[in-house]
């Protein structure tokens, strides 16, 4: 079946005429038949890639950001990246894997349905002693910034930039006149992001899907020397917290 008939078929009778208001999600639809096809018509190859191979540090949702020396995973066709759409599982084998980074990806899923079947798929590849290190917006950060009612806090954390009517920000072409308009970018981003987290949250989600010694991080500050993919353009306002696969016992 071609795009154009799985996308009819899974939106509803009244997207396909125009008549639904909810344009956005007509095109989140769109995305995610694209999204599934694109997968599927490669995850053979990515699961053979990855057979019998061990030590693998996985860069799970790299976007452009390519990094060297890891294997890198996104849905973007790029060189050097496997194509995979990590919530559909993830291509490795069981306890193959000494490292997993993921930035800015995990608030993209749904929680808890996603968000729990992600973190069971990383603890089922790590080896025993692996680390997984997510980083995501600081919600709560921005959560007292917004409190305390003090535009330049919230100027430092994203960064903004002064115009005329408001704070520009570059990183998604907005310009807030409240500080409320930026959380709800900051918290949605449209309807990208599914979940805000705070470092007691996203804690308590590794320690439920089974991680020990899951604790909040620094940027640049990690349980493994070899972690050193933090962006240093989103150091102000992320949160990094580390989980690692219990050993054996």
């Amino acid at each position: 079946m071609g795009l154009g008939g799985l996308v009819r078929r899974l939106l509803p009778a009244k997207v396909r005429q125009g008549m639904f208001p909810n344009t956005l999600f007509a095109s989140e639809a769109k995305w995610e038949a694209k999204a599934l096809l694109r997968h599927y018509r490669r995850a053979g190859a990515a699961r053979a890639r990855f057979k019998g191979k061990t030590g693998i540090r996985a860069h799970v949702g790299c976007g452009f950001r390519v990094a060297p020396g890891w294997d890198n995973l996104d849905l973007l066709l790029l060189p050097d990246v496997t194509c995979w759409d990590c919530r559909r599982g993830l291509p490795f084998e069981d306890s193959s894997v000494s490292l997993i980074f993921s930035e800015h990806v995990f608030e993209h899923l749904d929680r808890p349905g996603s968000t729990a079947a992600f973190l069971a798929e990383c603890l089922r590849c790590l080896e025993p002693g692996g680390i997984l290190r997510l980083v995501v917006p600081d919600c709560g950060m921005y959560l007292k910034a917004y409190a305390s009612r003090d535009w330049d806090t919230l100027v430092a954390k994203r960064p903004l930039q002064r115009r005329e009517g408001g704070y520009y920000d570059a990183w998604l072409n907005e310009t807030y006149r409240t500080p409320m308009e930026l959380v709800n970018a900051v918290f949605r981003q449209g309807a990208e992001h599914k979940y805000a987290y705070d470092a007691e949250t996203l804690i308590l989600d590794l320690e439920a899907a089974g991680f020990s010694s899951a604790t909040q991080q620094a940027f640049g500050k990690s349980l493994s020397a070899a972690m050193t993919l933090d962006s240093p353009d989103r150091e102000s306002e992320s949160l990094y917290v580390e989980g690692v696969k219990p050993a054996l016992a």
